[in-house]
C-alpha cells in the first residue's frame, strides 16, 4: 500500500469534484427548470425545493450555488497550484456540509430513499471523510 500515489489519486478525485460542481452550478443558474441529468425531474424538483414567494427563488440559487462555486474554486486552485491549503479548504467545506446534513437528519429525521438520496445525501457522507483521508496522506508523505 505504500506505493500508492495519493497525490495522483487526489488529483483525479478533485477533477471529478470540479466537474460535478461545475455541472451543478450551470444547472442551478441556467437550467433550474430543465430535466436534471438522469433524474427525470427538474433541478429544483430533485432538490425538493420550490420558490416560496418573496425572495424564496433567490435562496434556491444562492445557497447551492455558493457551495458549488467554493468547491469549484478550491478544486481548480489545488489542481493548478498543488498547494495543500486548497485541500484543507475543501475538506473544511465538505465537513461543514456533512455536519449540517447530520444535524438536519437528527432534527427532521425523515429520509426518503430515492435517487437524490444515493447521489446527493449519501455522497455527502463520502466526500468529507475521503478528502480528510487524502489530506492526511499528503501531509504524511511530505
Amino acid at each position: 500500500m505504500s506505493n500508492i500515489n495519493y497525490k495522483r489519486l487526489l488529483n483525479v478525485y478533485l477533477s471529478f469534484l470540479l466537474t460535478t460542481s461545475t455541472i451543478l452550478a450551470l444547472y442551478s443558474v441556467f437550467f433550474p427548470n430543465a430535466i436534471f441529468l438522469f433524474f427525470q425531474q427538474t433541478y429544483i424538483e430533485v432538490l425538493g425545493m420550490t420558490a416560496t414567494g418573496g425572495n424564496g427563488h433567490l435562496n434556491l440559487l444562492t445557497y447551492p450555488l455558493s457551495l458549488y462555486l467554493m468547491n469549484t474554486f478550491a478544486c481548480f486552485q489545488y489542481l493548478r497550484t498543488q498547494k495543500i491549503f486548497y485541500v484543507n479548504f475543501v475538506s473544511i467545506l465538505w465537513s461543514i456540509v456533512l455536519m449540517s446534513r447530520i444535524i438536519s437528519l437528527l432534527i427532521i429525521g425523515n429520509v426518503i430513499i430515492d435517487l437524490y438520496f444515493f447521489f446527493g445525501i449519501l455522497t455527502e457522507f463520502i466526500i468529507a471523510p475521503s478528502l480528510v483521508f487524502f489530506r492526511n496522506k499528503l501531509i504524511n508523505e511530505s
